[in-house]
């Protein structure tokens, strides 16, 4: 572990961060920051290093956003099929329908089962309850 911070082209990042063992690992002559998009590099780093090098720190947090892109993939096609959506109330709506049906997928509900009991508890009480717990459905 280092044990003061780790100065990258002026880019400061804390002691023992994963930034600052990138930083550390990083040997760029200087005539490199003259570009301006290696100092916007610089500054996003500044900001964000921690963050963007947490894989690093656990081995079990991806290094990329597959899983992420896989979930979102179907509603893009829907709304792609569907010819965009009309409008931005439209399209808020949509993503939200599309949030609230992946988590249910994702916890091991059937979504449409779920939404509908959703529903009829909304017309019966005027409440929606909340979303249910993973793997507390046949799904």
């Amino acid at each position: 572990m280092l044990a003061a911070g780790v100065q990258a082209q002026g880019v400061v990042f804390p002691a023992g961060s994963p930034g600052a063992r990138a930083a550390a690992e990083c040997r760029l002559p200087a005539a490199v920051f003259a570009d301006a998009d290696v100092r916007r590099l610089c500054k996003r780093l500044r900001r964000t290093g921690d963050h963007i090098f947490t894989f690093l720190d656990y081995p079990e947090i991806a290094f990329e956003n597959n899983f992420a892109e896989r979930q979102i993939r179907p509603a893009v096609i829907l709304r792609k099929n569907s010819q965009s959506n009309r409008s931005n109330r439209g399209a808020v709506t949509q993503a939200v329908l599309m949030s609230v049906y992946r988590t249910l997928r994702l916890r091991g509900h059937d979504p449409l089962q779920t939404i509908t009991a959703a529903l009829r508890t909304y017309l019966q009480t005027t409440h929606l309850p909340p979303l249910p717990a993973p793997g507390t459905a046949n799904g």
